[in-house]
């Protein structure tokens, strides 16, 4: 069993950096990293980490190696980054309550198997100052993050199918809102539970609502033409 807890960890460590870190390698080559679903990736964080302790409190074990026992102590603030990117993308109430349910969690798992002594004081110091702005983020996030929605009204295809274009409505509530045309270009790579594309180019931003009377084609893959005005995709 104390195999089986290990191996669990280092599931949930992978699940807990893939994607913070995926976004944060992919934007710094000019792509963009996408979940297949934030909610479900969130849930399956948070059961793993619930099934984990408790098989450790059901099965009473004390990890022995000194690598495996690194893992848990530095995975509390790591599940902290993670929460933020999570809230941020998805700012739902049970995507909140299942990544902060999963930090706590990995805080149990940090006091108890932290080791050195050293670096679990570190990381729970730091875990400690994160957890109020995050909790106030995560307010905020319920508060106002259903407020802007964007919603792809139009789906344009160039000619040989190399890019796409997408209106989109941008609604800020009272705030009013925008019409954006964003140009993506058709090549990435799709791995089941999360996908990798270039970041889209935005040719266009105009006033929320134009996109019921406005006009837009394709001239060739280099040009996209909105309301008579040509635009060059780079």
């Amino acid at each position: 069993m104390k195999k089986a807890i290990s191996i669990l960890m280092c599931v949930l460590l992978s699940l807990t950096i893939l994607y913070p870190a995926g976004i944060v390698i992919t934007a710094c080559f000019g792509y963009s990293f996408e979940l297949i679903s934030v909610s479900a990736f969130a849930i399956a964080i948070a059961v793993l980490s619930v099934c984990i302790v408790i098989l450790d409190l059901v099965f009473k074990n004390q990890l022995e190696s000194k690598m495996v026992q690194i893992l848990p102590a530095i995975i509390t603030p790591l599940s902290l980054i993670n929460a933020v990117f999570y809230i941020f993308e998805c700012p739902q109430i049970w995507v909140i309550a299942s990544v902060l349910l999963s930090a706590g969690c990995c805080c149990y798992l940090t006091v108890k198997y932290g080791k050195p002594l050293t670096l679990k004081v570190v990381t729970l110091v730091l875990s400690a100052l994160m957890i109020l702005p995050i909790c106030f983020f995560s307010f905020i996030a319920l508060i106002f993050g259903n407020i802007g929605q964007n919603t792809v009204v139009q789906t344009v295809e160039s000619p040989s199918g190399k890019y796409y274009a997408q209106v989109i409505d941008s609604d800020q509530g009272a705030l009013g809102g925008d019409t954006l045309v964003d140009v993506y270009k058709k090549s990435g790579i799709n791995l089941i539970l999360f996908k990798i594309e270039n970041k889209p180019q935005r040719v266009y931003l105009g006033e929320w609502g134009e996109f019921e009377n406005m006009q837009i084609h394709w001239k060739d893959d280099n040009y996209l033409v909105i309301n008579s005005v040509e635009y060059k995709i780079e």
